[in-house]
């Protein structure tokens, strides 16, 4: 299996990205986690205009860091308190809740001699990271207050667990949120980090608060889709920037149900399919071990995926077209989910163009 990047198509996507969100003033941080922080799609990001890097794990970070990219990055999952003097000298900002992980991050800046900017994120209804809405004020107090901490924004996420979808409504609470912090702190936020790739649906409709100033984009980017409702399908020029290459190791003519008593398979699951008589299946060399088979889509008209066990993929070829003959390759459009698993995989083999 291989993964090939067209990073000219990553850039023109930034590009469009950031001419989006600019109007509203809106920075754009470049999340490159779903690439496990490759130096050349983090490169493709920065040259279309973004300045900012996102990463959600150290070890992609000293990644870039080695690879020479120097840009600031911000720490997207919750600093651990294992890795604190790591964040504080690979980064330059995090999200936090926990008061007890930012008093870490303190001491550890002391040490280091640097200031550490810190985001508060606000749980707006994904039921992710974030502290409650009641506890808000007690906890930036908290933060605040300690030294070389810089408490810069307050931040907030959705769709990502709880599929719940970016809204006026709990946008506006995050705004909201903030702003009584601001009052009560008797100081000016220069950050409120509005959301993902899902939230530049709130600009396309003209709901975006005037008070967002940054959000953090990776899958538009990376796969030109802006969310998962399939409501924005040409918004950002390319869809295709990333093609997952597998081989045909099998080619034969089957009945279409199993044949046996039925129990669940290696993987919990017990599959139905409906009877349509002898068909032509292909089995390719790629599983479940090498990314996430539900987020790919077929480039050739006429295959179906019928499923995967850890390394092979099955497939209904029967109308394909032209028809598929062993050793050739397949290749399929990855959705964000086979992404962020096939670029994480040890055995898939990475290409990069552009």
């Amino acid at each position: 299996m291989r993964i090939v990047v067209d990073c000219k198509r990553l850039r023109t996507n930034t590009e469009a990205v950031v001419r989006l969100c600019a109007p509203q003033g809106i920075e754009v941080a470049g999340v490159t986690k779903a690439c496990q922080g490759h130096p050349d799609v983090a490169r493709a990001i920065l040259a279309g205009g973004v300045r900012r890097l996102a990463e959600s794990r150290l070890g992609n970070v000293r990644r870039l860091r080695q690879a020479g990219i120097d840009a600031d990055i911000l720490l997207l999952r919750l600093p651990a308190l294992s890795e604190i003097n790591e964040v504080v000298q690979l980064t330059q900002c995090s999200l936090n809740t926990q008061i007890e992980t930012v008093q870490a991050l303190s001491r550890a800046a002391v040490a280091h001699g640097v200031v550490h900017r810190v985001i508060l994120m606000l749980e707006t209804g994904d039921r992710r990271e974030g502290i409650m809405p009641e506890q808000t004020l007690k906890v930036a107090h908290g933060m605040a207050r300690l030294p070389n901490i810089e408490l810069v924004g307050m931040g907030a996420n959705t769709t990502c667990i709880g599929g719940v979808l970016p809204s006026r409504k709990n946008t506006q609470l995050l705004v909201d949120v903030a702003e009584a912090v601001e009052r009560d702190l008797g100081l000016h936020f220069q950050t409120i980090s509005a959301g993902n790739s899902a939230s530049l649906a709130l600009i396309l409709r003209n709901e975006m608060p005037s008070r967002a100033t940054q959000l953090r984009i990776g899958g538009a980017i990376l796969t030109g889709e802006v969310d998962s409702t399939g409501e924005w399908p040409n918004v950002l020029p390319h869809q295709d920037a990333f093609t997952v290459f597998a081989e045909v190791i099998e080619v034969e003519t089957k009945p279409s149900v199993p044949e046996g008593r039925i129990a669940p398979n290696a993987f919990g699951e017990v599959p139905s399919w409906p009877d349509l008589g002898l068909r032509r299946r292909a089995i390719l060399a790629m599983g479940r071990q090498d990314l996430q088979i539900e987020s790919l889509i077929p480039k050739r008209p006429g295959v179906m995926i019928l499923g995967a066990s850890s390394d092979h993929l099955v497939l209904d070829v029967t109308e394909a077209s032209p028809t598929v003959l062993l050793g050739e390759e397949l290749e399929f459009r990855p959705l964000y989910g086979a992404v962020a698993t096939g670029m994480a995989s040890a055995v898939a083999t990475q290409i990069v163009i552009g």
